[in-house]
């Protein structure tokens, strides 16, 4: 155990302080760029200039305390930085999110927090505590350092976590544009690492994972204290969104000046490709300083993104920025056409596919029902307590379409196609918070019919289908006015917008029934 926590002792270290033997190793390398310059990066996969160095600035701790909010909504309304991610746990994450749904366009991920570490400002898990007692330690609140996670907390623990954060931001209205991992948490075994990468592929948004195939990254992480073991990088290999070629910190300095300077000496050092830096901005105030000793250091990180110097510095060493939101545009541009990528596969009438007719790449699910392919069929069944399966994208204004078939063996089958739906912040297996077209032969609110959770709400003029039957179902959502139809006829309209942006999602509801769908396509409608 001694050589563990020694172990991560570093991990923290090294993602919560600023990195100078990051550069420091790079500017060392030359022989070994020499060695690896055949490799294509992955900002030449995503279509950036070769030889470039391609780099996304983002604030680290937004939602952490109203100091770091105001640093980080100046420093992107300002076009300073590319990109932040929230603290779902913290005390002003809440506040930080509200923001991101008013600016769309802004670069808004969630940075998943497993660890509490300051003296006197602390906060607990997103989760039901009783959900997740090995992330709590003894005053109840998440572990100081991450040995107390990694001694204490369950993967399965961590996956619930991890996901009750994302599901925050999304019943809140904003849908994450990356994850990355505080204090590296998610990076310390290799099984937190395979529960952090399976999450993001989930819900298909993308994570800070980094490029391992290159030997001398895995070389210096694995120096640093990092488990870059042969499961760690086939983990990595296995990751299907895009990756960093880079990542570093913002090193410290004891004056503005060095700091400075020492920031500028980790830029010139960087490889050409696609590098992160973290830093952690926040303005000053006396409740900065009782909250973390490293307040100086965040605030000449607030100060230093604006400085005139540092921006000139930039263009005079050709700097491409980028942000999660473009990467992940080129990324879905380049799979377009790939059968394999079942969020971007378009057809000239812009009709998007939701289902590969393969496996479940796209989709996340909920609740106990069970979820497979078979025969290219999308097929849900349920021996016990309902359940839900989500598509990865959302939309707002949509249409959506498909073949259902639904089979009764026993318990009453009762399904539906959702639209605007998120799962429920305090309850993510439970029903979902958002629109419902109805699929049930045996009750008065047949198919067709639009469901709020809990209540039927608008009347479809006719039932249509039965049991055994596979039947076409197309729902067209814009602003305030909902039409459902079944079998190519206009069965419901509704007037409501009280669910305004959301994933779409099948239902099992009851035990023994079956639902089957295939040909699953949605397009989108928001006015660009």
């Amino acid at each position: 155990m001694k050589n563990s926590r020694r172990t991560f002792a570093v991990v923290t270290l090294f993602w919560v302080t600023s990195v100078f033997i990051v550069f420091t190793a790079c500017t060392n390398s030359n022989k070994a760029n020499e060695q690896d310059n055949a490799k294509t990066t992955w900002a030449e996969k995503l279509g950036f200039p070769a030889g470039k160095k391609i780099i996304i600035l983002h604030a680290d701790d937004a939602g952490m305390c109203k100091e770091a909010n105001e640093a980080v909504q100046y420093l992107l309304e300002n076009n300073y930085i590319q990109s932040t991610s929230v603290m779902a746990p913290c005390p002003f994450a809440d506040d930080m999110l509200k923001w991101a749904v008013a600016h769309p366009d802004k670069d808004v991920g969630m940075h998943l927090t497993l660890t509490s570490e300051w003296k006197t400002w602390r906060w607990g898990p997103v989760s039901d505590p009783d959900s997740v007692p090995g992330l709590i330690d003894p005053e109840g609140k998440l572990w100081h350092e991450v040995p107390g996670v990694v001694r204490h907390a369950t993967p399965d623990e961590v996956e619930r976590e991890i996901r009750a954060q994302i599901n925050k931001s999304i019943a809140l209205g904003h849908r994450p544009t990356h994850i990355d991992t505080h204090m590296g948490t998610l990076y310390a075994t290799p099984e937190f690492a395979r529960r952090f990468l399976k999450v993001a592929m989930d819900y298909r948004i993308p994570a800070n994972a980094i490029d391992l195939s290159d030997s001398i990254v895995a070389a210096l992480f694995r120096k640093e204290g990092y488990p870059i073991n042969k499961k760690m990088i086939g983990l990595l290999e296995h990751y299907t969104l895009p990756k960093l070629d880079f990542f570093a910190s913002a090193p410290k300095g004891s004056t503005y000046k060095e700091k400075l300077e020492n920031f500028k000496q980790l830029v010139r050092s960087l490889k050409p490709g696609l590098t992160e830096i973290i830093f952690h901005p926040s303005v000053e105030t006396e409740n900065l300083k009782t909250i973390t000793n490293s307040w100086q250091q965040r605030v000449w990180e607030y100060k230093m993104f604006s400085d005139p110097d540092l921006i000139r510095f930039f263009k005079k060493q050709g700097i491409i920025f980028t942000n999660w939101i473009g990467i992940m545009e080129r990324f879905n541009k380049i799979h377009t056409n790939q059968k394999n990528d079942p969020a971007s596969a378009k057809d000239q009438d812009g009709w998007i596919s939701l289902f590969n007719g393969k496996n479940l790449d796209g989709w996340f699910v909920r609740g106990d029902a069970k979820w497979k392919v078979v025969n290219g069929v999308l097929t849900g069944q349920t021996e016990g307590g309902q359940g839900h399966i989500y598509s990865v994208p959302v939309a707002s204004d949509l249409e959506v379409k498909g073949l259902f078939r639904i089979n009764d063996l026993g318990g009453g089958a009762n399904s539906g196609l959702y639209f605007r739906a998120n799962p429920p912040a305090d309850n993510p297996d439970g029903f979902p918070q958002g629109y419902e077209a109805q699929i049930c032969n045996n009750q008065k609110a047949f198919t067709g019919w639009l469901w709020k959770p809990g209540k039927p709400t608008g009347k479809a003029d006719t039932l249509l289908t039965k049991d055994g039957e596979w039947f076409p179902m197309r729902v067209r959502a814009v602003g305030d006015s909902i039409w459902i139809r079944v079998k190519n006829r206009l069965v419901m309209r509704y007037k409501d917008d009280e669910y305004k942006k959301g994933h779409f999602a099948i239902q099992c509801h009851n035990k023994g029934m079956t639902i089957e769908a295939k040909d699953l396509y949605y397009r989108d409608l928001t006015k660009k």
